[in-house]
């Protein structure tokens, strides 16, 4: 079954006309299912809320298309996590898209194939998008394996996303294993500061407790060499990404044949380019190691 496509939307009419206008360009929208879940306003009277709906209405171009309007705000990860349950326990897999990115026009089939030949693997799910990579002169495939999921244009399967364990049951024991965290900041030394904010509902964020989830089981996240997919929304309009250009990307501009990686370890050349983008500063380092004392010292 052809996975569908799951777009999250709120208040940016705009920005989600754009990635429409930009996941027409994929000849494969013709085939393939649409849903929209589109949130709710947090103030009575949000007219951009009401302009999001009138953009999804007008939507035509894809096998189908289903809107979802929330009644009341409950807020992206409550949205996403109730969305992507919903779908993906109906059709088995699912393409998962917030609406301030832009898909490139190969996207919808790279997500596809990567799915396909992915589905019997160890790996949790696929990016669509990739920061700037530096790939060694002798990697010749078009992915590679990361232990860090991608929020910015993604997919998994029904047997992963029921995994996950949205509570976090095992924290306490996890946060005060040196070695533990440390090992699931390989891929970005950020990871174990925002699931200790998520916890603490200083954040709410569904995408750091499905990352934590894929290492617990070792399974790592699938990226392109280079991005099927543009943030559209480090431009200031969102609530969690500023004005910034950290997240400028390499487009794949054509798609042939797609040379797939088989070996699901990370290329630690991959992963040392990688991490830069997610790196904090030393600054940020010491706070958060300070963070992290103070936590243990409460929770002795």
């Amino acid at each position: 079954m052809t996975a569908p496509i799951i777009i999250f939307a709120y208040n940016r009419p705009a920005h989600l006309r754009r990635l429409i206008d930009s996941l027409l360009q994929n000849a494969e929208c013709a085939d393939t299912d649409l849903i929209i879940y589109a949130d709710g306003a947090k103030a009575e009277g949000d007219a951009n809320v009401y302009a999001v709906r009138d953009v999804i209405k007008k939507i035509d171009g894809f096998k189908s298309v289903t809107p979802i309007f929330r009644k009341k705000n409950i807020g992206l990860a409550a949205n996403i996590i109730d969305g992507v349950t919903s779908t993906i326990n109906q059709y088995g897999a699912a393409i998962v898209l917030e609406d301030d990115l832009v898909a490139t026009p190969h996207f919808i089939k790279y997500m596809q194939a990567a799915l396909d030949y992915y589905k019997d693997t160890d790996a949790f799910s696929i990016a669509g998008y990739t920061p700037k990579v530096e790939v060694p002169t002798d990697y010749n495939y078009a992915t590679y394996a990361v232990m860090r999921n991608c929020s910015w244009g993604w997919a998994t399967w029904q047997d992963r996303w029921n995994r996950v364990d949205w509570d976090v049951k095992d924290f306490a024991e996890f946060f005060a294993n040196d070695n533990a965290v440390n090992d699931f900041n390989q891929a970005g030394n950020d990871l174990s500061t925002m699931l200790l904010k998520q916890q603490k509902g200083l954040i709410g964020s569904w995408s750091i407790r499905f990352c934590y989830t894929a290492f617990r089981l070792q399974m790592p996240t699938i990226y392109p060499v280079k991005s099927f997919v543009i943030n559209g929304g480090a431009d200031g309009s969102g609530s969690n990404v500023g004005n910034t250009s950290k997240y400028q990307t390499v487009t794949m501009d054509t798609l042939n044949e797609i040379r797939f990686c088989d070996d699901l370890a990370t290329n630690p050349e991959i992963l040392k380019s990688f991490r830069r983008t997610y790196d904090t500063s030393l600054l940020r380092r010491v706070i958060n190691f300070g963070k992290r004392l103070i936590w243990k010292q409460l929770h002795r």
